[in-house]
């Protein structure tokens, strides 16, 4: 964002031919039908064996012309749906870079040498700022080919948020742009509808990954179906010491139910919150929640270029969270899962409620440095500041009652303890008031009498 120090190259920061990343390294090995990662096909010249092929190539169109003009006209092939538009420049700071400062992590890692793989609707390769981070990856929907294109933007999304790099005048930057991205297809973007996520793919595209080398698994998708292919493809990741993070789903208001693979406590379930640190309303969670990070009006990539300003979901969270674990393996190069899932959990910055926020909000710093304070609380998020509580106008009408009798109550107690503590004293005292009466005055007598004998006895009556 607006501010960021230009990105320094890592030591692993090798691109191939066509602006793709160079395939030596883990991602290289055991090719198959979906890895697209080999050595590109000779090009042929005109003086060389295309010429020797063009007889052929032409009695084939002859045969083929001849054909189809015995059978009729040709269907006009089905067209593909409409993608999602380009994005724009954006110049303005996101609310979710602030926060997690990448720019301070960066002196210490970048995420060099980490493969992450983004399980989603595919990722756009040919992205300005993500040209030469991502590899061909696996459709795992139709079980071959690539997914280094993308038609809804979902994909392409996610892995801005962890690879991209300043470029083009842009100065929006992913958390590890030294890092890798392979891409797993495991929704057709490409079907007329919304399919429901099949757990079979999604247990394809796992295995796929892990088998590749990733050793951080973005699942950006959900599904509430727990198959039995799911879970096992989630503990051989783990048994292999990947790390799994996924996406808890946008389904919160609408019936919260459990979602999968971010159900399974080997799985580090990430939700969403807002600008004001709250959870966003469509975030699911549940006990099974992990950790919550940005996943409402986020700036990231957008397929084709640019950026988009606004995007939503528990999907860009997952991106977050992925890209911090990312930055902590390349600091801590043979750091185990268990270590890895300490360092992202304990330095979270604490939410109000564990059943909605999990451990807190990510802190990318936190987790490289393993930053704590003396009572073993995380050091607070960079520029952290949550919006104030404004209630709406049937709230703070609650809160006026509330305070109003409250303050009846508290003088109702005062006037009861007054009356306990004077009324023994009016009854000792048989309601009679507290001063004495004046003592009556005599008439002296108008006659003398006999002198009074100093030693005598006065008279009785006297």
């Amino acid at each position: 964002m607006t501010g960021y120090p230009p990105v320094r190259p890592q030591p692993d920061d090798q691109v191939g031919a066509g602006g793709r990343p160079d395939r030596a390294g883990p991602a290289a090995a055991s090719p198959t039908a979906g890895d697209t990662t080999g050595p590109a096909r000779e090009r042929t010249t005109a003086g060389g064996p295309a010429r020797a092929g063009r007889r052929p190539v032409a009695g084939a169109l002859a045969v083929g012309l001849v054909a189809a003009a015995l059978v009729g006209p040709v269907r006009p092939a089905t067209a593909a749906p409409d993608c999602a538009p380009a994005g724009e420049q954006v110049g303005t700071p996101s609310w979710a870079q602030q926060v997690l400062a990448p720019e301070q992590v960066w002196p210490f890692s970048q995420g060099a040498g980490v493969t992450v793989a983004v399980l989603g609707s595919g990722v756009d390769a040919d992205h300005p700022q993500l040209r030469g981070r991502v590899g061909s990856g696996f459709d795992a929907v139709r079980g071959s080919g690539p997914a280094d294109t993308d038609c809804t933007g979902q994909g392409t999304r996610v892995a801005g948020l962890i690879v991209a790099r300043q470029a083009g005048g842009s100065p929006f930057a992913g958390l590890a742009p030294s890092a890798r991205v392979l891409p797993v297809r495991v929704v057709d973007d490409r079907a007329s509808g919304a399919a429901p996520l099949d757990p079979a793919v999604l247990a394809r595209g796992v295995d796929w990954a892990v088998d590749r080398g990733a050793r951080v698994v973005a699942v950006t998708v959900a599904t509430d179906r727990d198959a039995a292919t799911l879970r096992n493809s989630v503990r051989r990741a783990v048994d292999r010491g990947v790390l799994v993070v996924a996406a808890s789903g946008d389904r919160g208001s609408d019936g919260n139910p459990v979602s999968y693979p971010a159900g399974y406590p080997e799985v580090l379930a990430v939700g969403a919150i807002g600008p004001d640190g709250r959870r966003w309303p469509k975030s699911q969670y549940g006990p099974y929640l992990d950790l919550v990070a940005p996943g409402v009006a986020v700036t990231t990539t957008q397929r084709g270029e640019g950026l988009v300003e606004a995007a939503d979901g528990t999907a860009l969270a997952c991106g977050f969270v992925a890209g911090a674990g990312a930055l902590t393996l390349a600091k801590r190069s043979g750091t185990p899962r268990s270590e890895l899932v300490r360092l992202l959990t304990v330095t979270a910055v604490p939410g109000a409620d564990r059943t909605e926020y999990g451990h807190g909000t990510v802190n990318p710093y936190g987790a490289v440095n393993d930053q704590l304070l003396p009572q073993a609380r995380p050091a607070p998020l960079p520029r952290f500041r949550p919006a104030d509580d404004r209630p709406d106008p049937a709230v703070r009408e609650s809160r006026r009652i509330a305070l109003a009798g409250t303050a009846l109550a508290l003088a109702t107690v005062l006037v009861v303890c007054a009356v306990a503590l004077t009324l023994p004293r009016v009854r000792r005292r048989r309601w009679r008031a507290a001063v004495a009466p004046a003592p009556a005055r005599s008439t002296p007598p108008t006659d003398p009498g006999p002198p009074v004998q100093l030693f005598d006895d006065p008279t009785p009556g006297r």
